[in-house]
């Protein structure tokens, strides 16, 4: 798999400078040092910085700085609220003429994905439990208040963002729709609208909930930090249960999806993976996991013929 590109990280002085002024201004202890995070965020450069009393991570949110407020506020309230493994967001630099850097309270832990390519066994089953707990805590409907109410309809969301998806990584510019992967997306839309025209599971969402957005503790296998709050907007939790399958799938996991759909059914008391919205996102992940090749028409027809997947079958993915 091609790495990621990287955002550039700013000039580690002035990066110090415009930290430390941002921290004393907000009455929070300066740092004498920072160093860059080599595996963070692709689009947001991280760095933790050090003072005689604690570590911060220093987020430079280049890609939305207009959010720094907004994610401020909505992972605090939840980190209060949720009893979540969120970190503190201390504070944050809006004005135009400074860097816009968030800083946030360091967590100890390992990336998901490091930590999940070692467990096994009852490791997998306890990580897999932990993350089902986090998700289910984290898409309970009442925290659906802390964001504006979404505008539009569900299903003009997921028509958008997975075409857009599919168009990005054929490399094709925006307003070319008419690959063929794009047409048996439409198709499986036009077939089932009305089953997919509203959340499965009402909730918040994050615009970033990859493997690379969550800690984990690699010896105790629980999840210890929920990351990347940039985007937060009303949306359906079963998209994130249907990432994780996916992940799961990939890394040769699936002896912990048992554990986490029970785990996030009995929390949740829904039970996510019956859902209509759950075909057509897996449906998706498999077309974006082997590059645009029609493989969308494939699994298109086999959905409108009635088959259920992946849960029927592992086969049928692995085809």
């Amino acid at each position: 798999m091609r790495a990621p590109s990287r955002s550039p990280m700013p000039d580690l002085d002035f990066l110090l400078k415009e930290t430390n002024l941002l921290l004393a201004s907000n009455g929070l202890p300066t740092c004498h040092s920072l160093a860059p995070v080599a595996d963070g965020d692709t689009a947001n450069p991280n760095a933790i910085a050090y003072s005689s009393e604690r570590r911060y991570v220093v987020k430079v949110t280049q890609r939305h700085p207009h959010t720094l407020n907004h994610q401020l506020h909505v992972a605090n309230a939840l980190r209060d609220i949720a009893d979540l493994p969120i970190p503190q967001h201390y504070c944050c630099a809006t004005k135009g003429s400074r860097l816009p850097l968030m800083i946030m309270e360091w967590l100890p832990g390992a990336q998901l994905r490091t930590v999940l390519a070692s467990a096994e066994h009852d490791e997998l089953r306890k990580l897999c439990a932990s993350l089902a707990s986090c998700l289910a805590t984290f898409h309970h409907p009442d925290h659906l208040t802390l964001v504006p109410k979404a505008e539009g309809q569900h299903s003009g969301w997921l028509y958008t963002q997975t075409l857009e998806a599919l168009q990005n990584v054929a490399g094709k510019p925006s307003h070319r729709t008419g690959a063929l992967d794009g047409i048996a997306v439409r198709r499986f839309l036009d077939a089932r609208l009305p089953a997919l025209n509203a959340p499965a599971i009402p909730s918040l969402q994050k615009a970033d909930q990859d493997l690379r957005d969550f800690l984990a503790d690699p010896t105790g296998f629980e999840i210890t930090g929920m990351l990347d709050w940039e985007q937060v907007t009303g949306g359906d939790g079963v998209f994130a249960i249907a990432l994780f399958f996916f992940r799961l799938w990939l890394n040769a996991k699936l002896a912990g999806w048992e554990t986490f759909t029970a785990t996030y059914n009995r929390l949740a008391t829904v039970e996510a993976e019956q859902c209509p919205q759950v075909e057509f996102y897996l449906m998706c992940r498999a077309v974006l996991a082997y590059r645009p090749d029609d493989r969308a028409k494939e699994l298109v027809d086999l959905l409108l013929r009635g088959h259920r997947l992946p849960f029927e079958s592992e086969q049928t993915w692995a085809r």
